[in-house]
């Protein structure tokens, strides 16, 4: 797997590389954001790792970007603020991970492991359950064969779950990708539409399992 390490410090720069190369990894650097860009559309790595503090531009505007042009590859964001603000903003724009500095280069790595096998068993368990069919273009739900109402938002959300089967969410996740960030909604919202998704599923929506303080998954 080829790594990508966006970061203007060269000491951590070169700590991250030696640990990565120790494990396997190939790695390729670059030391700003607009670097970093460019190496990411020539080497398309697999997985990034990036700084916010960047001397062109923040690590948060090549974070949008990026997933304005690859929405699944992985990033960890990396930092030396210790701000909940700065988590929330990186995870709210794609990051699947927040490091601060200082940190035990043992970590990255764990972290980076972590994320490959959470996408190991995504791609293991991406087939649509065989009791629901669904009609993108449609937007029409079938369960046992049989078609259900569904509306807009509950559609968006059942589809979701349906691709990715096993998968945790949070509640603000759920909001974030159903209603968007800009609209001012409490995440009360996310368990009523739930409950309603549940209810049209029939017998199959205790598969939608509430996670205590988390959020939900579709378990299949």
């Amino acid at each position: 797997m080829k790594i990508l390490v966006i970061d203007d410090e060269e000491s951590i720069l070169d700590l991250i590389r030696m640990n990565l190369i120790l494990e396997n990894y190939e790695v390729v650097t670059a030391t700003d954001g607009k670097s970093g860009m460019a190496i990411l559309k020539k080497e398309k790595p697999d997985f990034i790792i990036l700084d916010i503090m960047l001397p062109d531009i923040d690590g948060f505007s090549v974070l949008q970007e990026i997933r304005n042009t690859d929405r699944d590859i992985p990033v960890i964001m990396l930092t030396a603020k210790n701000q909940i603000n700065d988590k929330l903003t990186g995870l709210h724009l794609g990051a699947d991970d927040y490091i601060t500095k200082p940190f035990d280069s043992r970590e990255v790595i764990l972290r980076i492991k972590a994320i490959e096998k959470r996408m190991d068993r995504s791609e293991s368990s991406s087939e649509t359950p065989d009791f629901i069919k669904i009609d993108v273009s449609g937007r029409r739900v079938f369960i046992d064969g049989e078609e259900k109402y569904f509306t807009k938002k509950e559609f968006e959300i059942i589809n979701l779950f349906a691709k990715n089967p096993n998968i945790v969410f949070s509640r603000d996740a759920l909001l974030e990708k159903i209603w968007g960030y800009d609209v001012p909604i409490d995440t009360r919202a996310v368990d009523m539409l739930i409950q309603r998704v549940r209810k049209k599923m029939g017998i199959h929506g205790e598969k939608i399992i509430s996670l205590y303080g988390i959020g939900y998954k579709f378990e299949v």
